[in-house]
């Protein structure tokens, strides 16, 4: 296998001194061995450089690379600068891949000729109990357009980027916002996903994702709530200058829900003083979601809608009960 292309895979880390160890040991496991393992460490201040190091020491295709804390997406950012493999992929260093996850990964997208290829993931908990069955589907062999619409519906296709394989060359311009502190993933692999003609998914899970209760995602406060805002945004932006995919009605009920999640957790954790400009710029942005009419959005997403750009101080007495 010397002979087939170079896969950079890209590993991000931070303070991860409990899953680093398992995490490299299964990334320098792999059956597919051209590898070049680029670990990126953001200003680690636990035993994670003794970790890593001591791997690097055993194998000579990792290559490490520090920088002062700075949050995830100038970490993958640095990775992706550092990249010099033909296919790029993705590994947390919270998570674990199985020994076939690039070689599938490749074959995958060799055997269809695909631009990006797509495996699934067991979502656990650190004790290694699934905690979540993410929905699948049986389509394999995508054309881009259906890609993407399945992306930005954000359920058969996730936008993390980890359990899928890139061409390098979709990377060009194509960079993870450093202004956002989370969900900078949201906000990219659409994309990337634009670029694609083909894509080919398998239901297999060669992907064992972590779930910790502490990560940002998952304990979310009005500021990184906000975050999320910011991201889905930009993808909504996105969206309505994408013609062959406006009467997509899943996509803008996905919007909505997570608008709404979002607008919730902040309402519920400030006080009327407390982020009154963030608010009142979430206010604005149901404007244009008042054209869907209730049949194509649902008819409770379109009563909060309405309601909280119309009557934002009843909304906010009425979701804070």
């Amino acid at each position: 296998m010397n002979n087939y292309p170079l896969i950079s895979v890209i590993i991000p880390c931070y303070n991860a001194e409990r899953s680093l160890e398992k995490c490299l040991t299964s990334v320098i496991q792999q059956s597919y061995i051209n590898l070049e393992i680029i670990l990126i460490d953001d200003g680690s201040t636990d035993n994670t450089s003794k970790i890593y190091e001591d791997f690097q020491r055993r194998d000579d295709r990792i290559k490490i690379f520090r920088q002062e804390n700075s949050g995830v997406s100038k970490t993958r950012n640095e990775g992706l600068k550092a990249a010099t493999g033909e296919y790029i992929c993705f590994v947390d260093s919270d998570d674990w891949v199985e020994p076939e996850y690039c070689s599938e990964l490749y074959r995958l997208l060799t055997d269809e000729n695909a631009d990006i290829s797509i495996i699934e993931a067991s979502y656990e908990d650190e004790n290694g109990n699934v905690v979540f069955d993410k929905p699948t589907s049986e389509e394999k062999v995508l054309d881009g357009k259906r890609a993407l619409s399945l992306l930005l519906e954000d359920n058969i296709i996730q936008s993390h980027p980890w359990g899928k394989l890139y061409k390098t060359s979709f990377f060009n311009n194509v960079y993870f916002p450093e202004n956002l502190k989370c969900f900078e993933d949201y906000s990219t692999l659409y994309k990337v996903f634009d670029k694609a003609q083909k894509v080919v998914k398998s239901n297999d899970k060669l992907y064992h994702y972590i779930q910790l209760d502490d990560s940002l995602s998952h304990s979310l406060s009005p500021e990184t709530a906000y975050y999320f805002y910011l991201a889905i945004m930009d993808v909504y932006k996105f969206w309505q200058s994408k013609t062959h995919l406006k009467n997509n009605g899943k996509v803008i009920k996905d919007f909505i829900r997570k608008l709404l999640m979002v607008l919730k957790r902040i309402l519920r954790s400030t006080t009327e003083e407390e982020m009154r400009t963030e608010k009142e710029i979430i206010r604005q942005s149901f404007k244009p979601l008042l054209v869907y009419p209730a049949r194509d959005i649902g008819i409770e997403f379109y009563l909060h809608v309405r309601l909280y750009y119309y009557y934002p101080n009843l909304y906010t007495i009425l979701i804070s009960k």
